[in-house]
């Protein structure tokens, strides 16, 4: 009796929550259109997730999002976009970066750094990474030449919560934002609020969806071809 005691507690402590959880995430927009189940979620698509879930408040506003875009870039390769919201305001672009340690960069610098500093058993350890902002741009630059060149758009660059700006050098542009996650729904609050009338009806936001999601259902061989070229090339 004991034991069916301890059976039943502990399926009532994990499962129905994770039960209740995968419920709920099947019935997101993120899973929807990257058809990625909950147990598969890595680090990267993670990070994409959150993000989802700190800005889905704008689905109610007429916003659509998009996920891992692939989008053909003029060497006959490809540039992934990790999240677009097609808002009434414009083109929410956002690069994310769901790292962990110290970050270090420069907005003028063609790579920046993490470090990982040393502890709990582990040696410190460093690795370069491409500048999210110019990274960021090639985005917007190749979402552009498809939805036209006049479309508003911003770039948002989205770092974890579990890392830290070490020294981190960047202007005052307008046309791009660093931050944290949980920084992250008041950073695109402000941008929705300027301009002060909707660039997008209804119509133009979902003819422009329209246009876009095909580059978020492509083969297994075009994903492939993607991560060998981003492991071969050199920053």
């Amino acid at each position: 009796m004991e034991l069916l005691v301890g059976c039943i507690i502990l399926f009532v402590i994990f499962f129905i929550p994770w039960w209740v959880k995968r419920y709920f995430y099947k019935r997101t927009t993120y899973y929807a259109i990257t058809q990625t189940p909950l147990s598969q979620l890595n680090k990267g698509s993670v990070g994409e997730y959150l993000i989802y879930k700190k800005l889905k408040r704008y689905e109610k506003q007429g916003g659509k999002f998009l996920f891992n875009l692939y989008l053909p870039t003029t060497r006959n390769g490809t540039t992934e976009v990790d999240v677009v919201l097609i808002h009434p305001k414009g083109f929410i672009v956002i690069e994310s970066k769901n790292y962990a340690g110290w970050i270090f960069g420069n907005e003028a610098n063609r790579t920046w750094t993490q470090v990982l500093p040393k502890g709990r058993g582990r040696e410190s350890n460093k690795e370069k990474f491409q500048n999210p902002i110019k990274q960021n741009a090639t985005h917007i630059k190749y979402l552009k030449r498809i939805v036209g060149e006049t479309v508003p758009m911003w770039s948002v660059i989205v770092f974890g919560d579990d890392c830290t700006f070490k020294d981190v050098k960047v202007s005052n542009d307008v046309r791009f934002k660093i931050t944290y996650l949980h920084k992250l729904k008041s950073v695109v609050s402000r941008i929705i609020k300027n301009p002060e009338t909707d660039a997008f009806s209804q119509q133009t936001i979902d003819r422009m969806y329209s246009l876009l999601y095909p580059y978020t259902q492509v083969s297994d061989e075009t994903k492939r071809e993607h991560i060998e070229s981003v492991r071969n090339r050199r920053w």
